[in-house]
């Protein structure tokens, strides 16, 4: 049974990591217990990590002493945790001794109940016996799958961290190199990547639901593109998870001047509902029904939701006009006032550039009423109880201070705004669900599958709900150790033995997932994303698929900041109304490319996913399999249809972009180095597959690519016969469910 393999595992996975060496070593200090007993000793290193972390200390006598970090004053913590090494094979190691320890507890746990089934007289035969396979599948799942092939790793660790699939000279050089941490530098190589960014943008979009227009139907008036810019940059520079929370919860100001602004503006005029998306985006919590009663399944009152409201209170996400002074910016130029908007508009009339019947230009007028939009706060709070507020601990429509229901209490004398005094609650380490809920997203990300499902639903205590408490709680106090370092933390995920096992093919049931009874003995077997089947598609039909990136936060800074009254022409002035059109334009990593036929394959435009339109149209590919329409949060799926079938079958993309004479692929396949047929079948199969064909695949695939063309044909001919040849299989390959799943 596969069980066996655990006991091997279990037997060498287990036993003290290597002690780490850090700046601090030889350091004579007074050390005090949490019983207020002192040692004078070195400090040597720790062993082990998260919970079992233990320091090693020597005294000037020679004598060496282990304690648990757990048993030192809170100053000690404090020292040691500063001088913990952040080893990411270390924590991955603690990470697999807590996955191994729960599969081995659950095992004996099933296997109790299995033996014991016979003497059971509360069930049924027929029950017995649907129990007993429900037992026995589970035992199976309870020990660890094998370790992944390379090529398998290496198609894995690409689509979860570059969020596509390998180029062939990628897979090629991985798979030749010989190196015993050739698996650890992918890792640090792909994280350190462009590509990295633009698959967290996608994670991100879909999370803080990003989209063209930025408000909930946002219609283009205002530009999405600092806000995605700086979600990217953010990634780039591996900025503090909590930090980038804080900044879009507390931003203030123009979306093209501080970007952050973006998160707010999204629920712009929706108080409320954004108190309720924060909640269940930052802390895993719904609490939405508590907008209207008190919660019917979680400690949460009508009354606290109000009193978290009122933290938002007091913003606003449009700047009130003054007069004539309509729209001018509060410190500083780049506003317009009615009279100079009337001026541009007089110039377009007279020189005829209007449409007929109008005096004034919609999409100028539009442009220029988006300098009202402006997160800021008033200081004062506006947030009242419902008029139908039926409970004793207030009024309808009394007034409401802002007021937090768990962690920390705020003194909003300490802030300028109660919504810094918000963005740091959210953010504290104090806070029981802000930490917890991301890494529990970030192991889904991974696994596929997360801790606590579903992810908005964290409950105030792991014990019960959570797949495993002690492992949660580690990779908590392992973020917050790691100082919200998303990359870091991934770094440790990805080194893990439990992330480099073979994809578990069997589903877990809804029961498991309940009730927490998954325990990973590999990542889910799931199906890419609508994104990352995309950008996968782009790796195959481009020659670098990560070259062309949007960009326009500048240019469309400049634009709005810019002096009109300078605009002296009807001419100049269409110009400067033009110029927001191409805001966002794509450009290669020179920035020298631009212009609306930049990346396109055929009639396509073939760019990674993160540099398109927010959400495509619902007809585009993306949306068709599964992209997400970027109002509700993490509104995407995978599941099948036969559209996607068709799809793939007959669609533009494979029959037209990918397998035509003229495809990237194709000449690529037949121009490339020279080689036989059946190499040319590998550069193929590693090329969709991440992998060499076997014997029979290669020899099914030779067949395939034969076709009859007489032997006096002109060459052009044969080359037409060969690149069909070609086209064909690659065709095959991308139909199947190998292509489509993340094994």
């Amino acid at each position: 049974m596969k069980y066996m393999k655990t006991l091997k595992i279990l037997a060498c996975v287990m036993g003290a990591f290597a002690i780490a060496g850090t700046s601090a070593l030889a350091e004579m200090r007074t050390w005090t217990a949490a019983d207020g007993r002192t040692l004078e000793a070195e400090f040597l290193g720790v062993t082990g990590a998260g919970p079992n972390t233990n320091i090693k200390l020597r005294t000037a006598a020679g004598q060496e002493y282990q304690f648990p970090l757990s048993k030192l004053s809170k100053e000690d913590q404090l020292w040691a945790k500063a001088h913990l090494p952040k080893d990411p094979h270390a924590l991955a190691a603690e990470i697999d001794k807590l996955v191994l320890d729960k599969m081995k507890e659950a095992y004996y746990g099933l296997r109790e109940e299995y033996q014991g089934l016979a003497a059971n007289t509360d069930l049924t035969a027929a029950e017995k016996k649907k129990r007993a396979e429900e037992l026995a599948r589970e035992m199976e799942m309870c020990a660890p799958n094998d370790a992944a092939s390379d090529e398998q790793f290496m198609r894995r660790v690409y689509l979860d961290i570059a969020g596509r699939i390998p180029t062939f000279k990628e897979a090629d050089a991985f798979l030749n190199n010989r190196s015993k941490t050739r698996r650890a530098d992918l890792i640090n190589e792909l994280l350190d990547s462009d590509a990295f960014a633009m698959r967290m943008y996608n994670w991100y979009s879909d999370l803080l639901r990003i989209r063209e227009g930025v408000f909930m139907m946002g219609n283009g008036d205002i530009k999405a593109d600092p806000y995605i810019e700086w979600i990217k940059q953010s990634v780039k520079e591996d900025k503090k998870y909590d930090e980038m929370v804080a900044e879009m919860l507390a931003a203030t100001g123009k979306i093209w001047d501080n970007p952050a602004t973006g998160y707010i503006l999204s629920d712009s005029g929706m108080r409320l509902c954004n108190l309720s998306n924060t909640f269940t985006i930052f802390m895993g919590t719904e609490i939405t029904c508590a907008q209207c009663h008190d919660h019917p399944f979680e400690e949460v009152y009508q009354m606290d939701f109000y009193k978290m409201a009122a933290f938002m209170g007091e913003t606003e996400t449009r700047a009130r006009g003054r007069g004539n002074m309509m729209m001018m910016m509060e410190g500083g130029g780049g506003g317009v006032t009615r009279e100079e908007l009337a001026r541009m508009n007089k110039l377009l009339l007279d020189a005829g550039k209007l449409r007929e019947n109008d005096t004034t230009d919609r999409q100028l007028n539009r442009m220029v009423g988006t300098h009202s939009i402006n997160v800021n706060d008033t200081g004062r709070n506006v947030v009242k109880l419902p008029h139908d507020y039926k409970y004793d601990d207030g009024d309808p429509s009394q007034s409401v201070d802002p007021g937090t229901y768990f962690g920390d209490i705020m003194d909003l004398e300490k802030y300028e705004t109660p919504r810094q005094a918000f963005a740091d609650w959210v953010t504290s380490e104090n806070n029981p669900r802000f930490t917890v809920n991301v890494v529990n997203r970030l192991w889904k990300m991974a696994f596929g599958l997360a801790q606590i499902e579903p992810v908005y639903n964290i409950p105030g205590h792991l014990d019960g709900q959570a797949q495993n408490p002690k492992l949660l709680a580690f990779l908590e106090e392992m973020m917050k150790d790691l100082d919200y370092s998303v990359r870091d933390f991934m770094r440790v995920v990805y080194n893990t033995n439990a992330y480099q096992r073979e994809a578990e093919h069997l589903s877990p049931t809804l029961t498991q997932i309940d009730k927490g009874t998954f325990h990973f003995p590999g990542p889910v077997l799931r199906r890419m994303s609508a994104e990352q089947m995309w950008d996968s598609f782009v790796t195959l039909t481009t020659e670098d698929p990560d070259a062309m990136v949007r960009r326009g936060w500048e240019e469309y800074k400049e634009i709005m900041h810019f002096d009109t009254t300078q605009l002296k022409t009807a001419d100049q002035v269409w110009e400067y109304r033009n110029r927001i059109r191409e805001v966002g334009r794509l450009v290669d990593v020179n920035g020298d490319a631009s212009g609306r036929d930049v990346g396109k394959v055929g009639r396509v435009q073939m760019v990674r996913a993160s540099e398109m339109r927010q959400p495509q149209a619902p007809g585009h590919f993306l949306r068709m399999f599964g992209q997400s329409d970027k109002q509700l949060i993490e509104n995407q799926f995978t599941s099948g249809s036969s559209p996607q079938v068709m799809n793939l079958l007959n669609g533009q993309i494979t029959n037209e972009v990918l397998t035509s004479p003229e495809a990237y692929l194709v000449k690529e396949i037949m121009h490339g180095e020279k080689g036989s047929k059946g190499d040319k079948i590998d550069k193929i199969f590693l090329s969709v597959l991440g992998r060499y064909p076997t014997s029979e695949e290669k020899s099914k695939a030779s067949a395939g690519m034969s076709k009859k063309v007489d032997r006096d044909a002109p060459q052009k001919d044969k080359d037409a016969a060969e690149a069909a040849g070609i086209g064909n299989l690659i065709w095959a390959l991308v139909n199947t469910r190998e292509f489509m799943f993340i094994q």
